[in-house]
């Protein structure tokens, strides 16, 4: 009989999967050679106890600084973009979590991403959006801190440093301004600041509401009312773009299509059973003349 080292080792402290593996172990699984072995491996790491590690990983991943995590980013939300629509309804709730961790820890590298924007918006306005309420109301509260976020200049450098010498009389001047990012895009620079989000011009505008709209009334006539006040600051967002929007030159039919797409918000707002600040939210897309 033939005992490997391996198989004398426990794993009473850690947490396995039925079939007694961790999640390590697992990971090596996804290489072997036999097709079944593989397979036990993938229904292995959708265990709960798996599928909970995986979320602490991405949550642990997401504490690196912007700078350390950029040369990486595209191809992290490329993949998580592709999810999205991906067949599955469990894969497409999960990568809609996995995007709102990362608007929420990298919204500075999330705007300029030039996919995301029509991504998310296409997913919301879909019918094969995840069910889950709080997960779409997270997703989408992120979305608008990131593209609502008003860029902040950057006063940076030039820094140095001096260092004198008075017996010599010699100043040593060393400059300490960063150097530039590596790869030079603004793709991956996190430093980079684009002057204007797609909700900065009025096609965004009217793609965003005409995708978000729909949702906001499922949520603002709920019985529970479970999402009101969620529902409040996603309007009250929307409701600042469009007045940045309006203070541009303007096509005509911009407000007649705005109009259009927010009717059943103003019918709503006019039957008078709403909270005020709900109210007045949407009070203040109208057009005041």
């Amino acid at each position: 009989k033939v005992v490997l080292v391996d198989q004398l080792s426990t794993s009473a402290n850690i947490c396995v999967s039925h079939r007694g593996l961790t999640l390590d172990e697992l990971c090596r699984q996804l290489g072997h050679y036999n097709l079944n072995v593989r397979k036990d491996a993938i229904i292995g790491k959708m265990d709960t106890v798996s599928y909970a590690q995986l979320r602490a990983l991405l949550l642990l991943l997401c504490t690196s600084s912007s700078r350390v995590i950029s040369a990486h980013f595209a191809l992290f939300m490329a993949h998580t973009l592709r999810a999205l629509s991906h067949l599955k309804l469990s894969v497409r709730a999960f990568a809609t979590s996995v995007l709102t961790v990362l608007m929420n820890s990298y919204p500075e590298l999330c705007i300029n991403c030039g996919d995301l924007f029509d991504a998310f918006l296409t997913m919301f306005a879909g019918n094969r959006k995840p069910s889950n309420k709080q997960l779409l109301v997270d997703a989408l509260l992120a979305f608008l801190n990131v593209f609502c976020k008003q860029p902040s200049p950057r006063h940076e450098g030039p820094l140095h440093v001096a260092t004198f010498s008075i017996e010599s009389a010699r100043v040593t001047r060393i400059n300490l301004t960063p150097r530039p990012h590596l790869f030079g895009s603004s793709l991956f620079d996190s430093s980079h600041q684009l002057q204007k989000t797609a909700l900065d011009s009025p096609g965004g505008v009217l793609k965003a509401f005409n995708s978000i709209c729909p949702f906001l009334v499922i949520l603002i006539t709920d019985e529970n009312q479970q999402f009101i006040g969620e529902a409040t600051e996603v309007i009250s967002k929307l409701a600042a773009a469009v007045l940045r929007v309006r203070q541009q030159n303007l096509p005509t039919e911009f407000e007649t299509e705005f109009e259009k797409t927010i009717e059943t918000l103003l019918v709503l707002a006019k039957r008078g059973n709403l909270p005020k600040k709900l109210h007045d939210s949407i009070d203040s897309l109208r057009l005041t003349k």
